[in-house]
């Protein structure tokens, strides 16, 4: 059982950590932000004019938050797999935040909002809007109640609002010290010298049930951004349910499928579905109850890897049509539509 419960713990780190290759580092809460990057578009392709003194106004600039262990680029390789691309291509303007891989989403969320500060100052909007993907999540929420003005709405998909029981395991379950070494291992967090990451012990605390719950009641949503949320459904879990919400049509429109179980969750989903008379709608990861933050848009077909296209871009599981590229291009479009 405890070989069982560290090989699930093994397999929930991303795409590219699954394919061996190693992830960059920690570098401390005092790393600096990555500057943005200058093939985002222009200002003019991406806001109607300029709204006084604050800057111009919507549609605005869409940064891309990305999750736990994780990264902008890699090589040729995206987080986002081909998502920056496609936006900017339909006249999105597109932004890829890198953060520390490993910490916890106080210092992550603060090197996120110093990149949000920066996109603003190139781009010269008034506000962005944040899409973000597992921890990533938890960052955008930080960056908008230390910065509100700056940020128009948050999007998270599949983030551990409310932590995930495998977090718990990780940290105090029964198999703990052998899935915590799992995940040191294959998240790239172990250093040639044998040394862990800065930030690695930190950032797992936070996800679990009990830090999510710290961080819940120190970083409440601030008034006039606008928060948005949607899980992933995985282990042929269909709609209703803890997925039950009034669904915009870029959710909808895959109710009619459903996602077998990947064999990176191959452990973890039914692990975390429990009961077989009545499972808990899980995408692998992140229970789609714990995904709920603001207003709830539903649950995807998709796992926790191909909530982001990963890996490299292949299709869901057999069976399921969910095309996460469609996904993320009208989410985007429905963004403007709203507003923002």
């Amino acid at each position: 059982m405890a070989r069982a419960c560290a090989a699930t713990i093994a397999f929930l780190t991303l795409a590219l950590a699954a394919c061996g290759h190693e992830l960059p580092l920690s570098t401390g809460g005092d790393r600096a932000p990555a500057p943005p990057p200058v093939d985002a578009g222009s200002p003019a392709d991406a806001g109607p004019g300029p709204a006084g003194d604050g800057g111009w106004g919507p549609p605005y600039p869409i940064v891309l938050a990305h999750g736990f262990a994780g990264f902008d680029q890699i090589g040729p390789v995206e987080y986002f797999y081909q998502v920056p691309e496609l936006l900017r291509g339909d006249g999105h303007q597109v932004y890829v935040a890198q953060v520390d891989p490993f910490d916890d989403s106080y210092d992550r969320g603060a090197e996120l909002l110093a990149y949000v500060q920066a996109v603003l100052a190139q781009s010269g909007a008034a506000k962005v809007d944040i899409i973000a993907h597992s921890q990533g999540g938890l960052d955008a929420r930080y960056a908008a109640h230390r910065y509100p003005a700056g940020i128009a709405a948050v999007v998270t998909i599949a983030t551990p609002h409310r932590g995930t029981p495998l977090a718990d395991l990780a940290v105090s379950g029964p198999a703990g010290s052998a899935a915590m070494a799992a995940l040191e291992q294959i998240s790239g967090a172990v250093s040639p010298d044998g040394g862990v990451a800065a930030g690695f012990v930190a950032a797992l605390n936070q996800l679990t049930t009990a830090g999510t719950a710290q961080f819940n009641q120190a970083i409440p949503d601030a008034p006039g951004v606008a928060y948005f949320s949607i899980g992933g459904r995985s282990n042929f879990a269909g709609t209703g349910g803890q997925c039950a919400a009034v669904e915009p049509g870029f959710v909808s429109r895959w109710d009619a499928y459903v996602d077998p179980t990947g064999a990176e969750f191959l452990f973890s989903g039914p692990w975390l579905s429990g009961d077989p008379l009545s499972p808990a709608t899980n995408d692998g990861l992140v229970p789609a109850a714990s995904a709920q933050w603001g207003t709830f848009l539903g649950c995807v077909p998709a796992d926790h890897f191909e909530e982001i296209g990963q890996l490299l871009g292949q299709p869901a599981g057999p069976g399921n049509a969910f095309a996460y590229r469609d996904f993320y291009r009208e989410l985007a479009d429905w963004l403007v539509k709203q507003g923002y």
